[in-house]
């Protein structure tokens, strides 16, 4: 255990002794006393902070606290081999995993490359004039050019002026989805949408504020159940509300410092890779995920319940690693394959939409240039659980409604142990939603390198 390096000198050998004799498969007495010594010894250690679109990993902390061990962790359960496949190819080169892997053509799916680029607006700008029908698209490009600008207003500002800065950021997420909608043709120009969100703010029950979505009716659309609907495909049928305290840890991008806050444990587990394999003998392909072993240690859970607080389900399943050589990760595999039949091109829309809705991104400068993570929640708040660019429209949401109608208030709110976890929201949030939007639009992804081309 990495943790080992915290136990005092004297005690080292005793801890390794016992934790060799806990894989061993000791009795239950014994192992109980190993968790109790090693509950008592065993220390956290400071993580260096870092920053998504920085090459490094979002989740920014500055964080310390005790190391408790899932009192299942030394059972390892049964696994079933993985299914026999190999990497799936196309022209003889491995396909990487990507939200949106292809392009629709007369007769085939062809492969599309990520896009580089400084510059998303220019993108998203070329995406509506190339895909938003003609009778929205002159609305489409203004409400983008709108956003564009609340957006270079508010990043002007720097990081410490950010009495407004929530307020601007707000509005451009809000027009920016307006463009989104009409490119998508679930908007029209002559639409006037209300916002379809409202807040009760208590600002030192921080966890305790309520956000309330309201659904779209005939003749007046909501804007959040319109982009909920668009992103999803499942319409919001009634009002619904959302806590504070149940997004915040939705945020990708400062999750520690969260934790530090709330002296919660971690929720997302960071993923290696995710892969396609591919049958070719058989013509099935499926997605594998693969993550390291500490981080099960570092969650404290247990394989069945990483499968339900991902609410991957029944539909996925842990099996054996691959013999490939990463012999310290874990593997989960879909129970189920996708058929094709000449082409494994022809499939990879289709597996992709099935691991889809579980999957957090972060866009990074350096390759990998995405990293993909899952979001553990508890049982109470998996009904709580939004895409990802849901969650952040709404904490984006909920700070502007403060800067704007109590602007005494915001303050305070900073003042609270989640200061540092909205500000760092503040900061991180706009450049990973843009990027990330930018790749709603045009279905394909779109990232940032050091040097764009």
């Amino acid at each position: 255990m990495s943790g080992l390096s915290a136990i005092p000198d004297g005690s080292k050998r005793k801890a390794t002794f016992r934790s060799r004799e806990l894989l061993s498969g000791c009795r239950r007495p014994a192992r109980d006393r190993e968790f109790a010594f090693l509950r008592g010894t065993l220390r956290g250690r400071s993580e260096p902070r870092a920053r998504a679109l920085v090459g490094d990993d979002p989740l920014t902390s500055q964080i310390t606290g005790t190391i408790s061990v899932h009192p299942g962790a030394g059972r390892v359960p049964r696994l079933q081999p993985p299914r026999e496949g190999a990497p799936l190819k196309v022209t003889g080169q491995t396909v990487p995993f990507s939200c949106w892997p292809t392009v629709r053509q007369t007769r085939r799916a062809k492969l599309q490359p990520r896009v580089f680029t400084s510059d998303p607006w220019a993108l998203i700008a070329e995406g509506i004039a190339d895909m938003c029908p003609k009778k929205s698209r002159e609305a489409a490009l203004a409400f983008r050019a709108q956003a564009e600008d609340f957006y270079d207003a508010a990043m002007t500002m720097g990081n410490r002026n950010i009495g407004a800065k929530p307020l601007l950021l707000y509005y451009s997420f809000l027009n920016l989805g307006k463009a989104y909608l009409l490119t998508r043709g679930n908007l029209t120009p002559q639409g006037r949408p209300g916002h379809g969100v409202s807040e009760r703010a208590r600002v030192r029950q921080v966890e305790g504020v309520r956000l309330t979505v309201y659904p779209s009716t005939p003749g007046k659309p909501q804007l959040f159940a319109e982009f909920m609907r668009t992103l999803t495909g499942q319409a919001l049928s009634s009002s619904r509300y959302f806590r504070l305290g149940n997004l915040m840890p939705q945020i990708l991008f400062g999750h520690r410092v969260w934790c530090s806050a709330a002296r919660e444990r971690e929720r997302f587990l960071s993923l290696r890779d995710v892969q396609y394999v591919d049958d070719r003998a058989n013509h099935h392909a499926w997605i594998r995920l693969r993550f390291e072993k500490q981080e099960l240690s570092k969650l404290r859970i247990s394989q069945e319940n990483t499968l339900k607080g991902t609410r991957l389900g029944s539909r996925w399943h842990f099996v054996n690693q691959p013999d490939n050589g990463f012999c310290e990760c874990h593997c989960i595999e879909q129970v189920g394959s996708t058929p094709y039949s000449h082409r494994p091109s022809d499939a990879l829309a289709r597996i992709t939409s099935e691991v889809r809705p579980y999957l957090w991104s972060s866009v990074l400068l350096h390759p990998p240039y995405r990293r993909y993570y899952l979001y553990v929640a508890p049982t109470s708040e998996r009904a709580s659980v939004l895409p990802q660019l849901l969650s952040m429209y709404l904490v984006m949401f909920f700070l502007g409604s403060v800067t704007r109608y109590q602007p005494h208030q915001f303050d305070r709110l900073l003042e609270t142990r989640y200061g540092a976890h909205l500000i760092g929201a503040v900061t991180e949030i706009p450049a990973q939603y843009l990027y990330l939007m930018a790749s709603e639009l045009l279905q394909r992804e779109v990232t940032r390198a050091s040097l764009a081309y």
